[in-house]
């Protein structure tokens, strides 16, 4: 299983847990995440993703001008926000 602490020693990037994506700048979203991930760059973003997807842990990627609807005002999973691309 996937641990937080791994993602912190691995990649480069702020993290939050908990938290409503709105304090994020994330401008169109009235949701709250699990985790909150900033990553610093490009190169950690693709760390990021791949120790994501080949742990099995759910995630989105979003830009702070994103539209993004969650059913349950939830998102259970990483919710990556970046304006970086890929």
């Amino acid at each position: 299983m996937l641990q937080l602490d791994e993602l912190r020693e691995n990649v480069k990037a702020e993290f939050y847990v908990h938290e409503e994506l709105k304090q994020h700048d994330v401008n169109k979203v009235n949701a709250r995440a699990d985790i909150i991930i900033k990553p610093s760059g490009r190169k950690d973003l693709q760390k990021l993703l791949s120790r994501l997807e080949k742990n099995g842990f759910p995630h989105i990627v979003i830009n702070s001008k994103g539209r993004v609807v969650f059913p349950d005002g939830r998102f259970r999973g990483a919710v990556i926000v970046t304006d970086i691309k890929l």
